[in-house]
């Protein structure tokens, strides 16, 4: 059954779904031995988040736009469209230790999943409902 999701997931975009971010480097699904659960301290809070960031389902201002229009949708310190790429690449809120100009360029990097991985344990509220517009 794994080697079967990871053909699928390697093969087709579509089945990835649209806004999934693909990381180089990424752990099939596993529910009691994820070594992504297992980097973040095995805590639900900080699984979610990442969750989020990878799915793009996270309380940004993009998710808003697309199912709560009514919402606000702005980042609060840099008064632009709060998205994926711009939490992760030039949000002023955050610390981050790469200097990059698009999610794609971040994606190329073999250590995307471990940096991703540190951005979310040094930025505690990144990708949470606190951090909302």
């Amino acid at each position: 059954l794994k080697a079967d999701w990871r053909e699928e997931y390697r093969k087709s975009p579509a089945y990835a779904g649209h806004n999934f971010l693909r990381l180089k480097v990424f752990d099939h699904p596993s529910h009691v031995g994820s070594p992504a659960l297992q980097a973040h301290g095995h805590s639900r809070t900080a699984m979610a988040r990442f969750c989020r960031a990878v799915l793009d389902h996270a309380p940004l201002g993009s998710f808003r736009k697309r199912f709560f229009p009514q919402e606000p949708t702005q980042c609060p310190e840099c008064h632009v469209l709060q998205d994926r790429a711009h939490v992760l690449l030039k949000c002023k809120r955050y610390r981050r230790w790469w200097e990059l100009r698009g999610e794609f360029e971040f994606l190329q990097r073999v250590s995307a999943y471990r940096e991703l991985n540190g951005f979310l344990t040094v930025n505690e509220s990144a990708f949470s409902f606190a951090d909302a517009p």
